[in-house]
């Protein structure tokens, strides 16, 4: 394995997912604690947006480009997205604080739109199709541990007490040292990701596409998609199960806050409920590393069933002692983690090998727009039902996970064997 291309690769993609998830999280601790379910809904949608509307383009830049060069671009556009969001979560005004919070969380979005398709592309280019379930093995590893360290510092930074020194330097309202730290913070992180991505090397030299430039956005997408499933079931069925992951594991996260604040428990250890979940993932995936891309057919049924059963069991803890609250929950999350993991990554390897080399973008493109499409409409859902109790949602959503795997489950038993 080219080890120092894999460190470089994991570093920009981690730094990315450790500031989606640290301001994200401190965002919607914020909301929580004044009551706007309504903006945790409203910010989901908002990141989302730009995987819907522009993952075509993101996609076809991929194909046409050398990767490298939209890395590193975008990862600029990170960096721009952190200034403008050190501002927003430190000013006092309604608009300029939530509406420049959730403008951040739009930004964010975009960036990873082009990002993604280009770091993921490059995989299965710069290493053997053998060594790519390894490598995004411990891509996931990497990234989910700073995924899990940005959901668990963003609570420990927000309650940070002010060293007495700069209580006069301090912008009004509550939590401001910690609102401050969030900013600067991010923005420190965003600018180790760019020195990363000016060091990965580029891709070896291939065939670009010379497919002509999807204007039509979302509309070529769902075209893309339509196609592959005409074309392709078993990378239709990967694709479709890859979406369903991310839109249903995005309404889980987005209920936690509001789960920690109903418990009673401190910011602090509500942010512990995303670590157990991404540890959780981070196992799962260590453990599907160990396999080649094609088991995605029989880890799939049983992997995603776990999650079901695992989120059943999170619904149950408000009916046990409050002092089991905590220790419950803790482990059925990260249960529901480790399925996911195991669910997830060998979907994702697959999907990178299976396509031509001059069409990854693209399908990566169409894999983004589909996942992007489920977490949009899992925040348009929590906008309309955030009010319940966040217990009740997550029982709502195994019932939902025992739906898609039975769906699921009878595709994979009319799939060809040759055709996985």
């Amino acid at each position: 394995m080219k080890t120092s291309i894999a460190v470089l690769m994991g570093t920009a993609y981690a730094m990315g997912t450790f500031n989606d998830n640290f301001f994200k999280q401190a965002a919607l601790l914020l909301a929580a604690i004044a009551h706007l379910e309504w903006i945790q809904g409203v910010a989901t949608v908002l990141f989302a947006l730009p995987f819907v509307l522009f993952s075509a383009w993101g996609g076809w830049l991929a194909d046409a480009f050398p990767k490298k060069l939209i890395i590193v671009r975008s990862k600029y556009l990170e960096l721009g997205a952190m200034i403008l969001g050190a501002f927003s979560i430190c000013s006092t005004g309604v608009i300029t604080h939530w509406g420049g919070m959730v403008a951040v969380v739009f930004l964010m979005g975009l960036q990873s739109t082009f990002f993604s398709p280009a770091l993921n592309g490059a995989i299965p280019e710069n290493f053997p199709a053998r060594e790519v379930p390894r490598v995004n093995a411990l891509l996931k590893l990497v990234t989910t541990a700073t995924i899990l360290a940005g959901f668990a510092l963003a609570g420990v930074v927000l309650e940070l007490p002010p060293p007495a020194f700069m209580c006069t330097l301090l912008p009004e309202g509550h939590l401001a040292f910690g609102r401050v730290g969030i900013g600067v913070f991010a923005a420190l992180v965003s600018v180790v990701g760019i020195l990363a991505a000016h060091g990965i090397g580029e891709s070896p030299e291939r065939e670009w596409s010379k497919a002509p430039f999807p204007w039509f956005g979302p509309l070529d997408s769902l075209r893309h998609a339509l196609e592959c499933r005409k074309n392709d079931q078993a990378l239709y069925l990967a694709l479709a199960g890859e979406a369903f992951f991310y839109g249903i594991s995005s309404f889980v996260l987005l209920c936690l806050p509001n789960l920690g604040v109903r418990l009673g428990f401190s910011l602090t250890v509500t942010s512990l409920f995303p670590v157990a979940l991404t540890v959780g993932i981070c196992i799962g995936s260590v453990l599907a590393g160990r396999h080649e891309a094609g088991v995605w057919r029989s880890f799939m049924f049983p992997a995603g069933t776990g999650m079901g059963l695992w989120l059943l069991a999170a619904a149950c803890a408000p009916f046990l002692p409050s002092a089991l609250y905590l220790p419950w929950l803790l482990a059925a999350f990260t249960f529901t983690g480790i399925c996911g993991g195991l669910y997830l990554i060998p979907l994702v390897s697959f999907i990178q090998i299976r396509p031509l080399a001059w069409e990854k973008g693209k399908v990566l493109g169409i894999s983004n727009f589909a996942s992007f499409a489920g977490i949009l409409f899992s925040g348009l859902v929590f906008a309309l039902l955030g009010f319940m109790h966040p217990a009740l949602l997550l029982l709502c959503a195994g019932l939902v996970i025992f739906v898609f795997m039975i769906w699921a489950g009878r595709l994979l038993r009319v799939l060809p064997v040759k055709n996985a």
